[in-house]
């Protein structure tokens, strides 16, 4: 409440005073700008539009941004608060957005169906509109996401204006997460709040990894902050991730997962990191735990402080290249389900080829960028022909629905392939005498349908000179399908590979491991700052640059990697490698026939290659 508001403002002031006396720059993140989730609503606001979902459900701890009285009545006068306490910045959390327990994606309330109707010229009830965006109606639902967005944007521009009101001088900043429902428009969001780059803004990339039992998480966080990072205009220079150990429970991740979760995200595209990990802090001191708990994460990170800010060095301002996961700031309309507003398009559009990327290929998060573009489900269904088009001119990797949606929008003639039927049972995927599988010729993948369901599809050749590289078996070595797998090069120039068995899911096996890593590198065109040659589990981010080019390796696995050997596609003939023990630790090794070996790779952390 704005009652609420106003008494801990006094005494943050105070905090404020306090750390400019101690050296420091003060401000203020306000956590609930719309609200959250149901969280104390006895005491909580009351009287607005809240968020609703499509089934007609209510959260009741946040409130509708079209919502007029809402806006004029409470973000109006919170903002004009906050300025008033003289903040040198402000910023604005993410609640910001349109996800909020317990109705999922939203708002589907009346007034903004009424919005969406008013402006598309169309008559839907929630009912009706429910059903029609479950059905797949894409442009419908991009339109539904320009909506949301526009709301946001609105909203931006309001808090801009109420801030500089009162002191032009405080800087704005917002956090965010992997915002599909939002229609992901982090420019738009940007040139709003900065009045198209006129004041200077600052940003938060986040997103939920709270603990390290299963580091994957925190990967797909550096993934996610990567896609967030992406297209952040030019002028927004103070990019720091919020790293967030909630809710608090110090045990849950570990002083070394910590901050090397720090260095990831600066790997990602970050220039900082904002540390959300004060221990039980919380409004009924019962709850509180001592702040010497985290003694020891802090420790460790100031033992990284100088790698930190070599990262940051040496990678500002660059943009990783090499393999693309396909996703879209329209992946949300592309995404898949009985329920589209429960749908999660960073899964089925960004973590569906962790599995490849722990091979150790690079990651782009641009798509000009990419070395080798991948494509799943309808994820190109969001794409325009010309955006399909020059996919198809590059290198391209996909799966058999992926092919299908193409030769459904006309594309057939540069794919090269069709989908033949099938394979729900006992197939196994066998190599072929390509010569992309010399050495491995008549090997074979089973991914055991029986306890692990998925792809399994024949294709069919389209054209003469495409290159058969797997066919799928039975049990008894019987045939089931001539081609599972395939090349094809096309009249425009691209390399596409079509794959039909299990395109993305256990794809470890040496065997495929070694097949995959030359189908890519042949997609490439050898475009490829470089990837790791051996069969290790590490994450690759490579930098192309005038000068010097950069590669971070980092490993996945609780064994240090020896003699790991990496592919670099350069004319030098050696490199510089920085880890940070003791503080940081520099030595050069030999490029030979454009391989580095690394005598070691430690667990868990990062390494910084320059060439």
């Amino acid at each position: 409440t704005l009652k609420e508001t106003e008494i801990r403002l006094e005494t943050i002031e105070k905090r404020m005073i306090k750390a400019r006396k101690a050296g420091y720059k003060a401000g203020i993140n306000i956590l609930a700008t719309i609200g959250h989730h149901n969280e104390d609503l006895a005491r909580s606001l009351d009287g607005y539009t809240r968020m609703t979902g499509i089934d007609g459900r209510v959260c009741h701890g946040s409130f509708c941004m079209n919502d007029q009285n809402f806006l004029m009545e409470y973000v109006v006068p919170v903002y004009q608060m906050l300025s008033r306490a003289n903040p040198d910045f402000i910023w604005i959390d993410d609640d910001v957005r349109y996800y909020h327990m317990p109705v999922a994606n939203c708002c589907f309330c009346d007034n903004c169906i009424r919005i969406f109707n008013e402006t598309n010229d169309t008559a839907y009830t929630r009912e009706s509109f429910r059903k029609e965006l479950d059905g797949g109606n894409v442009e419908l639902r991009k339109k539904f996401l320009k909506k949301n967005s526009d709301a946001i944007v609105n909203l931006f521009k309001l808090i801009g204006k109420t801030v500089r009101d009162i002191s032009p001088d405080i800087k704005l900043g917002y956090m965010t997460g992997d915002r599909f429902f939002e229609g992901y428009e982090f420019e738009r969001y940007a040139e709003a709040l900065s009045e198209n780059g006129k004041y200077e803004i600052m940003w938060r990339p986040g997103g939920g990894a709270y603990q390290d039992r299963c580091f994957d998480e925190i990967i797909e966080k550096v993934s996610s902050i990567g896609r967030q990072c992406a297209y952040l205009p030019k002028y927004v220079t103070s990019i720091q991730s919020e790293l967030e150990n909630f809710p608090y429970d110090i045990i849950q991740k570990s002083p070394h997962s910590t901050a090397q979760e720090i260095l990831l995200h600066i790997v990602a595209g970050c220039t900082g990191t904002a540390l959300n990990m004060m221990p039980g802090v919380t409004e009924n001191p019962i709850c509180d735990e001592p702040i010497e708990r985290i003694e020891n994460h802090l420790k460790k990170i100031n033992e990284n402080y100088e790698f930190q800010k070599l990262l940051s060095k040496k990678l500002h301002g660059l943009n990783p290249d090499g393999i693309h996961t396909g996703w879209s700031i329209n992946s949300q309309a592309a995404a898949t389900g009985d329920n589209w507003a429960e749908s999660q398009p960073d899964v089925e559009f960004g973590t569906f080829a962790a599995e490849l990327l722990d091979m150790g290929f690079p990651q782009s998060y641009r798509t000009d960028k990419a070395s080798v573009m991948l494509l799943c489900k309808k994820a190109a269904s969001v794409m325009s022909d010309e955006e399909i088009f020059k996919i198809l001119s590059g290198g391209v990797y996909m799966d058999a629905q992926a092919l299908e949606h193409l030769n459904s929008r006309g594309f057939g003639a540069y794919t090269g392939f069709v989908v033949d039927k099938e394979y729900p049972i006992d197939a196994i995927e066998r190599y072929t005498d390509d010569p992309i599988n010399q050495g491995i010729a008549n090997g074979a993948r089973n991914c055991r349908q029986a306890f692990y369901p998925g792809e399994s599809y024949g294709l069919t050749p389209t054209n003469k000179n495409v290159r058969i590289l797997a066919d799928i078996i039975d049990y008894q070595n019987e045939s089931m399908a001539k081609c599972s797998m395939g090349l094809f090069e096309n009249s425009l120039g691209g390399r596409v590979c079509v794959a039909g068995y299990y395109p993305f899911k256990r794809i470890s096996f040496y065997q495929k491991s070694v097949q995959l890593k030359r189908v890519f590198d042949y997609l490439s065109k050898g475009s490829f700052l470089g990837y790791v040659k051996s069969h290790e589990k590490v994450r690759l981010w490579t930098y192309k640059n005038e000068g010097k080019d950069y590669m971070v390796l980092f490993n996945l696995t609780n064994d240090t990697h020896e003699n790991l050997e990496i592919h670099i596609n350069t004319d030098k003939k050696s490199a510089k490698i920085y880890d940070r023990h003791n503080t940081i630790t520099c030595m050069e090794l030999a490029i030979k026939d454009n391989t580095l070996t690394l005598k070691a790779l430690s667990p868990y952390e990062v390494t910084l290659i320059e060439i």
